[in-house]
């Protein structure tokens, strides 16, 4: 059975639902795209995934194959089942917002901050000022061994996935990061594919 992909252009956001046992599948469809990821339990826009509870869960910074992500109740919400990316993510970074790009000396560019914004609103949970921190997939921010960031172009291939299993109904809400003055898109941010796949569906 062939997969339907839909299409999220660069720089913007989408929105699907995920029930119970099905799969998101995000496909880096042109490869080096970063893409901010925040998934809310249904009906419950308090129970997201907090990537600090994950990190403390996982005791990790760099999620695989088989890490669960928590809500701030400590509660299972998601898993990633499958990578055929190298595996490149990242658990510490906020979502870029209008206050970096004014530091950067773009203050009118678009943000995934506000691009998550728009589809809370959208969702009709109003204007939330202060926003969970995203699962940022294929993210390239490494940490030396002085404990200092670094932000590198992203290392996902053209037509490389994650795949995502819910394990309660919840909405995910993907932004296609824009940004196009640090490197961690290549300098030109692509758009990606998105599947919600059926247990029987998923690969």
């Amino acid at each position: 059975m062939t997969r339907q992909l839909t299409t999220v252009g660069a720089g913007d956001v989408g929105t699907f639902r995920v029930a119970s046992g099905q799969t998101i599948e995000v496909v880096n469809t042109f490869g080096g795209q970063v893409v901010d990821a925040w998934f809310f339990a249904a009906g419950d826009p308090a129970g997201f995934a907090s990537m600090s509870h994950s990190r403390a869960s996982l005791r990790t910074i760099r999620p695989v194959v088989g890490s669960t992500f928590v809500t701030r109740r400590r509660e299972p919400l998601i898993t990633l089942i499958a990578d055929s990316s190298p595996g490149v993510h990242d658990m510490t970074m906020p979502p870029c917002d209008r206050w970096r790009y004014q530091q950067l000396g773009a203050p009118e560019h678009r943000n995934c901050a506000d691009n998550l914004r728009s589809a809370l609103r959208a969702e009709g949970h109003g204007d939330v000022e202060v926003l969970p921190d995203p699962l940022n997939l294929f993210q390239n921010s490494p940490i030396d061994g002085e404990g200092r960031l670094t932000f590198l172009e992203s290392p996902a291939p053209a037509g490389s996935s994650v795949s995502l299993r819910a394990l309660r109904d919840l909405v995910a809400h993907l932004s296609v990061c824009p940004m196009d003055i640090m490197p961690i898109n290549g300098g030109a941010p692509r758009s990606i594919g998105v599947a919600v796949l059926d247990p029987d569906e998923a690969r």
